[in-house]
């Protein structure tokens, strides 16, 4: 399984982003990734910052309960500060 996969659960409506991220100094973090949630039809989404132990959690739980791994992210790094908050 990839690091940073696109997790869709099993009756296609929700979908789980995990994207590595790029620090504002330009460096992609080994700590942190943004993890995003969305809903078929509901605009609003959800973004957190996760540490490298919720997410692999985060991740293991949601495989676990059915969800299917459709893509990777690991090229797509996100820009953000962890410690400042998701946007």
């Amino acid at each position: 399984m990839t690091d940073f996969p696109t997790l869709h659960s099993k009756d296609g409506t929700m979908v789980v982003q995990y994207y590595p991220v790029k620090t504002p100094y330009g460096d992609i973090s080994r700590e942190w990734c943004l993890q995003v949630l969305s809903w078929e039809g509901v605009e609003q989404m959800s973004k957190k910052f996760l540490n490298r132990v919720e997410k692999s959690l985060a991740i293991r739980e949601r495989v676990a309960l059915g969800y299917v791994v459709t893509a990777d992210n690991t090229s797509l790094p996100q820009l953000g500060n962890p410690f400042h908050g998701a946007c």
